[in-house]
């Protein structure tokens, strides 16, 4: 019979959860599908422009630069695949009336897993900058340091991205509706509304979309700032840039209003 001294804390408990998830993603299909189009990016990316003729930027930073413009897909592919779904599974297949009764806390189980999330796509995303760091310096003959800076924004943008999806996935009821949830909201919903904020000339420093265009941005030295291009006499367009504390800010504020709401869902919900 288990006692209350026997029972794991929040935290080995949090722990147990995350090395659970952790492994079982290492061994889904989604994983290796997730690998399979980093291995196809950085390929394409890598064969494509000599067998067009094209050299390659001799400018370390331009060359990554290449690359990392890829990093934001790669991000909302990993939050569909290992977060959409990490919550409304446990209702849709009733697999949560195996573990609920377990002296375990919703929100201690919802931790786990969302660390999990973490885990997987930011191995996954390691992965991707170490090789296009490998290539930068046998190609240009050197790395740019803000690379580093650059993959921690790609992190930041992953803890944002899998908090609004386990979001999704706590107040919907299937798999399918999280991830398109999740892909029109960031793929559509972000963007247009992004868009016409632009041309209205209001900058949309609350968005995510936006913020996420810190991981490109950081690979510039000096960091650019917000400018205006003039189209005609009376037309003129704005390219809003985040800056790197404000994409900071928003990105935190995103995953942890997120969070928030999705712990408060998660544990009110019932079969």
């Amino acid at each position: 019979m288990t006692t209350r001294e026997d029972t794991p804390s929040d935290i080995q408990q949090v722990c147990i959860v995350t090395r659970y998830e952790i492994e079982k993603h290492m061994q889904s299909r989604a994983f290796i599908g997730i690998m399979a189009l980093v291995s196809l990016i950085l390929v394409l990316l890598t064969v494509i422009r000599p067998i067009l003729g094209l050299d390659f930027s001799s400018d370390s930073a331009s060359f990554v630069s290449d690359y990392v413009s890829w990093v934001e897909i790669l991000v909302l592919i990993g939050a569909v695949a290992f977060a959409s779904g990490a919550l409304s599974s446990e209702f849709e297949k009733r697999t949560g009336l195996l573990m609920f009764p377990q002296p375990i806390k919703r929100e201690t189980y919802l931790i786990g897993k969302y660390l999990s999330a973490l885990v997987v796509i930011g191995a996954a995303l390691g992965v991707y900058y170490i090789v296009v760091a490998v290539l930068s310096l046998a190609i240009t003959g050197g790395v740019p340091a803000t690379i580093i800076l650059s993959f921690g924004f790609a992190m930041l943008y992953t803890i944002a991205a899998c908090a609004v999806a386990f979001l999704f996935s706590s107040i919907l009821k299937t798999n399918t509706a999280s991830i398109v949830a999740m892909v029109l909201v960031f793929m559509m919903v972000f963007s247009i509304v992004g868009a016409l904020l632009s041309m209205s000339n209001v900058d949309p420093f609350f968005m995510p979309s936006n913020a996420a265009g810190a991981i490109s941005y950081s690979l510039e030295d000096p960091y650019p700032v917000t400018s205006t291009t003039q189209m005609g006499q009376n037309m003129s367009t704005t390219n809003y840039v985040p800056s790197e504390l404000g994409a900071t800010l928003v990105l935190l504020g995103w995953a942890i209003g997120s969070l928030v709401v999705a712990v408060v869902a998660f544990k009110r919900r019932q079969f």
